[in-house]
């Protein structure tokens, strides 16, 4: 008999201890409520943008959105969307099909960034790769941070991707939400809060 109570206090705690780390999977500022259409992007080239694309699609929450690796300014306008989610993250690679260097990403997001804030577009900045994305100041990921964070209404970050307190920093002279996710799948849970009925 109480060899089968410590078997079921153990199966309580451990279960009670799963529960506790599911729930922190996501942390932070509750992220704003989504608005569609939806447009996603990338900052950078790198793959993150598909994966996020992937892990929407996945939750079955956004119907009306589109990807976009390289949309124009005036891509925005065309459908009209309502909402810019750009994903961050670069790399030589992504660029190198591209057929394109950092400068003209930048340049490109610049011209996304004001176009945004024009159409008054709700612009979700999102790194979803975490420290994998991130690097020394001045280079290829840093700098598309520097385009698209300071201007998004909304930040949705790995947890150690701000290991450095750099997406704290920004959201601290934004007043934008900051969400934390644990990992990378956790992007589904911020979706379906976002877009909840």
């Amino acid at each position: 008999m109480r060899h089968t109570r410590l078997v079921s206090l153990v199966a309580v705690t451990a279960l009670m201890s799963f529960a506790a780390s599911a729930a922190a999977a996501v942390s932070g500022a509750a992220p704003p409520k989504g608005q569609t259409p939806l447009l996603i992007t990338n900052a950078g080239q790198g793959p993150g943008a598909k994966m996020a694309r992937l892990l929407l699609q996945r939750t079955g929450a956004v119907s009306d959105f589109d990807y976009n690796a390289e949309p124009q300014p005036a891509d925005l306008a065309a459908k009209p969307y309502k909402t810019l989610m750009v994903v961050l993250g670069s790399t030589a690679k992504g660029l190198g099909a591209s057929g394109i260097t950092i400068d003209d990403e930048i340049a490109r997001l610049n011209a996304m960034m004001a176009e945004a804030k024009k159409l008054k577009l709700q612009i979700v900045c999102v790194l979803l790769e975490g420290k994998t994305r991130r690097g020394k100041p001045g280079g290829a990921d840093e700098r598309c941070i520097d385009a698209v964070a300071p201007f998004a209404h909304a930040l949705v970050v790995k947890k150690d991707g701000n290991e450095d307190g750099r997406f704290d920093a920004i959201a601290k002279k934004t007043g934008a939400p900051l969400t934390f996710i644990d990992d990378a799948v956790d992007f589904g849970d911020v979706v379906k809060a976002m877009y909840a009925k």
